[in-house]
């Protein structure tokens, strides 16, 4: 029963939150904490996501105790069934519960959306994408019935890779990778709830699909088909990663541009999974994994901290924000949107790095998948300097130069300051969460044992870096240089704004309107509520509803012109459509 009590606690938020908001919070928080110390199990990498997840939950319950206050009264039950939801896949033991937790976990989040956004479309996006989800897993927990004759559902050992294949396609579409990004499904749910549901959704929601990934690879045998799949996660992730960088970049809304941000660091997780599938040397594999965990660490923590600081501003976009003129908020969203752009000294840097670390091992080691590994590691690389780019923005737009005269929610204010300072807690101490087979050191330039992470796929090193002497040097830098110049002086310089009108005000808009010009075939924009140059609609979504309404025009003109009372044309379509009905399932066998 002790890994239950976790979710049962959740149960009992959630039905304090019809009586008293936040007691409901309060408890939510305390929950999370009993439920990381059931579920931790040292060396047990799948009990590691419940203890991430429980990290976000207890900031989110915080938070939540001044910003939920501006919201329903059904705010705060619907977040603790969510997160009950959740914590019910993360303990669960067979394929029935797993099923009910995340139709738990999707209902919900449905109602956040629905009931505090006036627009009807944000909410039936959500909710179709989430039973697509739900469908393709039912199928694989079917599959593995089939295949294992177990009428447990319970989670055994698999010789099969189909239900590998359909869970993870349910988990894609969960995470927002293509080619279910297209919709910008993810985003606009993400962008259209309150703050704190957003980092929920965002830094956990995702990290479901990250789990189940995870346990279904334990779970099935080594086959040529996983080279395959890795091979196709691979190609997914790898054009997720860099079309939703982008996106991010360009994005006016600010939690929509956190919802680009998350599919791109889901996308970047996917690849870690692809090379993980495709590789064949065991050490690199050990290492991968431990990328994986690194960097669902970072992104949960470091997406909570952007969502937390952006419901500070009290507004969506960045024309609105206004962000409480506060030094220890400005730090924490700092440090979080360090995290982000994959920089040091935070844990997002240290992800990174073994993330590029473990691509170029592998194109070390040759081969077609060498090829194919420099290429995913190179566009990884070049998306993560575009995520720097819309991080920035972020920072700049909304805490730094709209900042307005006043303080913040005394917890606000301490939660968004606590979740960067974790942030900057976990690089100092990432050396207890890296596997010792990765810890060295270089005794002879006072680099003493166990200080460095060395990447590898044999005896000898390919890379390694020491967090704690990182964050020890940018420090006695910094320090140094403020004692010899100071605070930096300003000065004033004539605007200019990326092919827009000039104007006295260097706009959020102007910061991306390069990359549009750029770009401009692919990306397009159109104007939301309030006259705001929003959203962006991409290629793909404008080819496939061109296709769509293409077919459509074409099946009308050829009832009406050919097919009309027309017997003997019906027989030629219908001996036509019998034809290649066949072909195909000669073809498919």
């Amino acid at each position: 029963m002790l890994p239950y009590i976790g979710p049962v606690l959740f149960g009992v938020a959630s039905l304090l939150g019809l009586f008293n908001r936040k007691i409901s919070y309060l408890m939510l928080s305390l929950s999370s904490v009993v439920f990381a110390a059931t579920q931790f199990a040292y060396g047990n990498y799948l009990s590691y996501y419940s203890v991430i997840a429980a990290i976000v939950w207890v900031f989110a319950g915080v938070y939540s105790l001044s910003y939920g206050e501006r919201y329903g009264k059904w705010l705060a039950s619907l977040m603790s069934l969510t997160v009950l939801g959740m914590s019910i896949i993360l303990v669960g033991d067979n394929y029935l519960v797993l099923i009910a937790g995340w139709e738990i976990m999707s209902v919900p989040s449905y109602a956040i959306v629905a009931l505090n956004k006036s627009q009807k479309s944000p909410a039936f996006t959500f909710m179709t994408f989430s039973e697509f989800s739900t469908v393709l897993i039912i199928a694989g927990s079917i599959s593995s019935f089939v295949a294992s004759k177990d009428s447990s559902f319970s989670f055994i050992h698999l010789t099969t890779f189909a239900p590998l294949l359909l869970i993870s396609f349910g988990s894609l579409i969960k995470m927002g990778m293509s080619p279910f990004m297209i919709s910008e499904w993810l985003p606009i749910a993400h962008g259209n709830a309150p703050a704190n549901a957003s980092a929920v959704f965002s830094a956990t929601m995702t990290l479901m699909g990250v789990f189940l990934i995870t346990k279904m690879i334990f779970l099935t045998s080594d086959s040529p088909a996983l080279l395959y799949i890795g091979i196709l996660l691979l190609i997914i992730g790898s054009i997720s990663i860099l079309f939703a960088s982008i996106y991010a970049y360009v994005s006016e809304n600010m939690k929509m541009l956190g919802g680009f941000s998350t599919i791109e660091n889901q996308a970047a997780i996917l690849s870690a999974f692809g090379l993980y599938l495709v590789t064949s040397n065991s050490t690199l594999r050990e290492f991968v994994l431990a990328t994986i965990i690194i960097f669902s660490l970072s992104h949960a923590v470091s997406k909570t901290g952007l969502f937390l600081s952006i419901g500070s501003t009290r507004g969506e976009y960045f024309g609105e924000a206004r962000a409480p003129e506060d030094r220890w908020m400005r730090l924490g969203t700092l440090l979080s949107t360090l995290s982000l752009s994959g920089l040091f000294p935070a844990i997002g840097g240290l992800a990174v790095w073994m993330l590029l670390e473990s691509f170029f091992m592998q194109a070390y080691l040759g081969g077609y998948i060498g090829i194919l590994a420099i290429i995913v590691g190179s566009i990884v690389a070049i998306s993560e300097g575009m995520v720097t780019g819309s991080m920035m923005k972020i920072l700049s737009f909304s805490a730094l130069f709209r900042a307005k005269k006043g303080h913040a929610s005394r917890v606000e204010t301490v939660t968004v300051f606590s979740v960067g300072l974790t942030i900057l807690i976990f690089f100092v101490i990432s050396i207890k969460l890296i596997p010792s087979a990765f810890l060295g050191g270089i005794p002879s330039v006072l680099v003493f044992k166990g200080f460095t992470i060395e990447s590898r796929f044999n005896i000898a090193d390919f890379g390694l870096v020491s967090p704690d002497y990182v964050i020890a040097l940018i420090t006695a830098f910094s320090l140094a240089s403020y004692a010899v110049f100071r605070k930096p002086r300003t000065r004033t310089a004539e605007v200019w704004n990326s092919g827009r009108s000039l104007s006295s005000e260097y706009t959020s808009f102007a910061y991306a309107n390069n990359i549009r010009l750029m770009l401009r075939r692919i990306l397009r924009t159109r104007m939301g509520n309030g006259n705001q140059p929003i959203s962006i609609i991409d290629v793909f979504w404008f080819a496939m509803n061109s296709i769509g309404r293409g077919y459509r025009w074409m099946c009308k003109n050829a009832t009406q012109k050919f097919m009309n009372s027309s017997l003997a044309w019906y027989m030629i379509y219908m001996i036509v459509a019998f034809m290649v009905v066949i072909i195909m399932a000669v073809v498919i066998y």
